[in-house]
């Protein structure tokens, strides 16, 4: 296996054509680097340089092999250059993606305070449906963290996620049609919305958070008319809600994201508040990613964002 020295020396006289200025460059003695690249020749069976006392220049098998290690030494560089970077959390970029129906305070509130005390990193922020999280588990994600809806699941997450403390908790209501029954109430029970049969929309979740979303049966024991439809965003249950019979288990804030005509929003008592949290996988920026969540839950205390009595219980 060929050390990183090696490779450096390789690579350095390829890009110089002249052992002299590659050792400069390295800060080595011209026999150190020709050893060097010997042992290089000795490990890949093949001369890899034609030297003669005034032209040194890569052979076909050279030239080959410093197209492969060049580009496998750009990608070391790039990942220790990140493992750097993440160790200390002295600059860098974060990828952040905010739920859209998130409050609208929360995106421009936790970029500030994180930005502000950590000044060498920058925010780069980009808005995505809830849902995208599941199609995200086991997989490549497009941001760094997540600031998505996230009660506290029962068992581990299976795949793995990192999920941080509490950023806000906003209070539970019911999404109806215009033309629904429980239409124009001031504020509606989960136990009475449960005991009149009323069907209740089960959007596409998995089963760990389906069930702080909406649960099957009420705290008072009575099962909820859940009805499993292909409803991944929130464009979608809209759409449904809209036709006047299903009801959605929502939260308060969502019409600040969503108007449309023909439905309406009433605050639903008998549930606990539906937390806020960052979550983000495991990886290069998993530092960066924990410390922007405890950075937000920090801020979220200071700006009173948890303070609020109807928010007092929490899944």
């Amino acid at each position: 296996m060929l050390e990183m020295r090696e490779i450096e020396a390789f690579l350095s006289v390829a890009e110089e054509l002249h052992f002299g200025r590659a050792g400069e460059r390295l800060r080595l003695s011209t026999s150190r680097v020709s050893t060097l690249v010997r042992a290089v020749e000795r490990r890949a069976g093949v001369q890899v340089f034609e030297r003669s006392s005034r032209v040194v220049k890569l052979t076909p098998q050279g030239a080959a092999l410093y197209a492969a290690l060049r580009t496998a030494y750009v990608q070391i560089e790039r990942a220790l250059d990140d493992a750097r970077r993440t160790s200390g959390l002295g600059g860098g970029v974060l990828r952040a993606g905010f739920s859209t129906t998130l409050p609208e305070k929360l995106r421009p509130g936790l970029i500030g305070a994180f930005e502000d005390r950590y000044p060498d990193c920058r925010v780069v922020a980009s808005e995505l449906p809830t849902t995208d999280l599941f199609r995200w588990l086991g997989k490549q994600w497009p941001v760094d963290v997540f600031v998505t809806w996230m009660p506290a699941p029962s068992a581990p997450v299976e795949p793995p996620l990192h999920i941080g403390p509490v950023i806000h908790r906003v209070p539970r209501a019911l999404l109806v049609g215009a033309g629904h029954p429980l239409a124009g109430r001031a504020t509606v029970d989960v136990e009475e919305l449960a005991a009149g049969g009323h069907p209740v929309i089960y959007p596409d979740l998995p089963q760990w958070f389906g069930e702080r979303w909406a649960p099957a049966v009420t705290p008072g024991g009575r099962p909820l008319a859940l009805r499993r439809l292909p409803a991944g965003y929130v464009e979608d249950v809209l759409r449904l809600v809209a036709r006047g019979e299903m009801a959605h288990l929502t939260f308060t804030a969502l019409l600040e994201a969503y108007d449309r005509p023909g439905v309406v929003v009433a605050p639903l008592t008998g549930l606990p508040p539906m937390p806020a949290r960052a979550v983000w996988p495991s990886g290069p920026q998993e530092r960066l990613a924990a410390a922007f969540a405890d950075r937000a839950a920090a801020y979220a205390g200071q700006a009173g964002w948890l303070d609020d009595a109807s928010s007092a219980r929490l899944t």
